[in-house]
């Protein structure tokens, strides 16, 4: 998903009285480096050892032959996420009312494919009638 338009539609959702987190699985460390590097305002959380994805079936274990992609390219999740399970969540978008109640639920099994950010506006839109 790219920060930038999340970014943007946080403003949006913040003009019609709404709020935005974003849970992942990096240690904070490396979370707080990405809420700098690229002006993030809303709130990023770690689910440490994705324990809330697993809480919600979210979570996967990257086979064999796609950790050892990521690998080759350099990406180590070893590092970033704080453990050597290979486990990441789910690409998910809940919106959840004022009284706690999801609205809307959307995952995908595609670990790659997120969903657009502009949709949540016309998600919540929807939702308000």
């Amino acid at each position: 998903m790219e920060l930038a338009a999340l970014q943007a539609v946080y403003d949006r959702i913040q003009e019609i009285g709404g709020s935005l987190v974003s849970v992942c699985p990096q240690l904070t460390k490396y979370s707080k480096q990405v809420v700098k590097k690229n002006g993030l305002t809303f709130p990023v959380v770690t689910d440490q050892d994705n324990k809330y994805a697993a809480q919600l079936n979210l979570d996967f274990i990257l086979p064999e032959k796609l950790k050892q992609i990521y690998k080759t390219l350099g990406i180590d999740l070893e590092r970033f996420n704080g453990n050597d399970s290979w486990v990441l969540p789910m690409a998910a978008r809940y919106i959840v009312d004022s009284s706690g109640i999801i609205r809307h639920a959307e995952v995908n099994v595609d670990h790659t494919l997120r969903p657009e950010p502009e949709e949540i506006i016309d998600v919540i839109k929807s939702l308000n009638g």
